[in-house]
């Protein structure tokens, strides 16, 4: 039985990606690279950790410092748009989020951001109330596609992986369910770039018409349930 619905956050829930790349974008033009950190490159890192993505950086920019001082800086960055901008989420999550948490499904997120930033996002767009649990896969030995967050976020919702669904827009994400044992909702977020989510059970463009039925009808089938 469905008992549990996990969430990715960035590209699921906030609208993020585009502003984690404009973050890391002000901070190379702020240390003076010439090459240019354009959007195409910063996609083809959706769905790893924030230390993964300044990994990724420091390496094709060949900088000196280290992976601590510019993250530290990407997330100070990020902080300054939100805050300026405020956080843009995903057209129909917040719906969906309540939908699901009235029909008495326990709801975590699982997202590869840092512990700080999960819980800034939620709270800015107002659905800190809804979940039960949020979890950082940064906090873990192996980020995705390894299933590590999903089956620690199942655990802290006091839930076993036959139990829950996963929502998930990257392909790392998918992986990770699918190595979890979890079926996966795929939504196609433009903004998280060419994505193969080929391995999710469903795909979906929008939350508008999702709703608990919806998410059990895909559990069941992933189980071979009628």
């Amino acid at each position: 039985m469905l008992k549990g619905v996990i969430f990715d956050m960035d590209g699921v829930i906030i609208n993020s990606e585009p502003v984690h790349y404009e973050a890391y974008r002000q901070v190379l033009e702020e240390l003076g690279c010439e090459e240019e950190y354009t959007y195409e490159i910063y996609q083809k890192t959706v769905g790893s950790t924030q230390y993964r993505v300044v990994e990724e950086i420091i390496n094709r920019f060949g900088l000196t410092l280290s992976v601590e001082e510019i993250q530290d800086r990407g997330l100070k960055k990020q902080s300054e748009i939100f805050k300026k901008e405020g956080y843009p989420p995903v057209p129909g999550a917040v719906e969906l989020i309540r939908k699901l948490h009235n029909a008495g499904l326990k709801l975590a997120v699982a997202s590869s951001s840092v512990e700080a930033l999960i819980e800034e996002s939620i709270r800015g767009i107002g659905v800190t109330e809804y979940f039960d649990r949020m979890v950082s896969a940064d906090t873990l030995d192996k980020p995705k596609p390894e299933p590590d967050v999903f089956l620690f976020a199942a655990q802290e919702l006091g839930l076993s992986p036959d139990e829950c669904i996963i929502i998930e827009d990257s392909e790392n994400g998918v992986l990770a369910a699918k190595a979890a044992g979890i079926p996966c909702v795929g939504y196609i977020n433009p903004d998280s770039g060419k994505q193969d989510l080929s391995a999710a059970d469903i795909l979906v463009e929008g939350f508008e018409e999702i709703d608990e039925e919806f998410m059990v009808r895909v559990w069941k089938r992933a189980h071979g349930e009628p």
